[in-house]
């Protein structure tokens, strides 16, 4: 009976670990092009987080069933958010600087919700996104090395940037051959690791008599408190791929296409605009179409300064 338990164990350990892994799956899914980012999500990556939520949920009723497994699932979900703000965080002087960072993080809210272009609502879906990334990767790594030293944590991190760099993520969000953007994601995954160690060595020790789990919800309660206040989504999510330029900028940050349609930029500035991803000229007051893009992320700049324009994502799956 001992030996049935110990595998039943073992199984249940290997259950939340590959759960928390297919988190990402929509966005490798839609990197590889293996098929639409919202149709994967809700076939495969929210069900995997509804899985874990049970057994998280079933361990804190039982926490005798397997001690390990509760303190791994807590202190990677704490671990890793704590990770992610890391993350974030070491990056924010690089984006103060004009690196347009935090960008893809809302093209993932775009691609979640199936929209045509970028909105307050899509915003708050890609850092939630992001977020809970971030935990389930710290709750995979908490299951295989829950009360290991900190730098395993730093080495899962280093690892994680590196399937971003030899995947086609590195094609579709077209950062590949650029190394400084690539050095600045690797200190900024060591920033995730060091955090999400930290948790994960000292949890093998917890009094689980004790509430542990309160960090995790306050850490997520907050969270999610300042991206609402942040972000302020309203619920709308744009049907059509269209913008109006102001200021110099895309109102609508970013515009989504599949490879057959066009994107319209509406100039309402009292200047005219030139851009190498289209032809001609955006004169002052007028609308125009930009086509025939290939697949992946495009910078579309209008003037020479770092938040000009914005982004058009040429999706194949749309």
């Amino acid at each position: 009976m001992e030996a049935l338990a110990l595998a039943n164990q073992r199984v249940l350990r290997s259950v939340v670990a590959l759960c928390a892994l297919l988190n990402v799956s929509a966005l490798l899914a839609w990197v590889f092009d293996l098929g639409a980012f919202h149709v994967w999500f809700l076939v495969v990556g929210l069900p995997a987080l509804v899985v874990n939520i049970a057994v998280a949920g079933w361990l804190t009723r039982r926490p005798e069933a397997d001690p390990y497994l509760r303190r791994a699932i807590v202190a990677g979900t704490l671990g890793g958010l704590l990770g992610t703000i890391g993350y974030d965080v070491f990056r924010i002087p690089f984006v103060m600087g004009g690196l347009r960072l935090f960008a893809p993080i809302d093209s993932y809210g775009v691609l979640l919700l199936d929209a045509a272009a970028s909105s307050q609502t899509t915003g708050f879906a890609g850092w939630a996104y992001h977020f809970a990334n971030g935990a389930c990767f710290g709750v995979a790594y908490a299951v295989v090395a829950l009360g290991r030293r900190w730098p395993w944590a730093v080495a899962w991190g280093l690892i994680l940037e590196t399937a971003t760099i030899v995947t086609p993520f590195a094609d579709s969000y077209a950062i590949r051959g650029k190394w400084d953007l690539i050095a600045i994601a690797y200190a900024a995954h060591v920033a995730y690791g060091v955090p999400l160690g930290l948790v994960v060595q000292r949890a093998a020790t917890w009094d689980l008599r004790r509430p542990v789990s309160v960090p995790t919800w306050a850490t997520l309660g907050g969270l999610v408190l300042v991206l609402v206040v942040w972000l302020r989504p309203t619920g709308s999510v744009p049907t059509q791929a269209e913008t109006n330029v102001v200021r110099g900028e895309f109102e609508n940050q970013w515009l989504r296409t599949n490879p057959r349609e066009c994107a319209r930029l509406t100039n309402t500035d009292d200047r005219s605009y030139r851009s190498e991803a289209f032809a001609g000229e955006l004169p002052a007051g007028d609308t125009i179409d930009v086509c025939n893009q290939s697949i992946g992320a495009h910078r579309v700049r209008l003037e020479d300064r770092p938040y000009s324009g914005g982004f058009l994502l040429v999706d194949g799956e749309a």
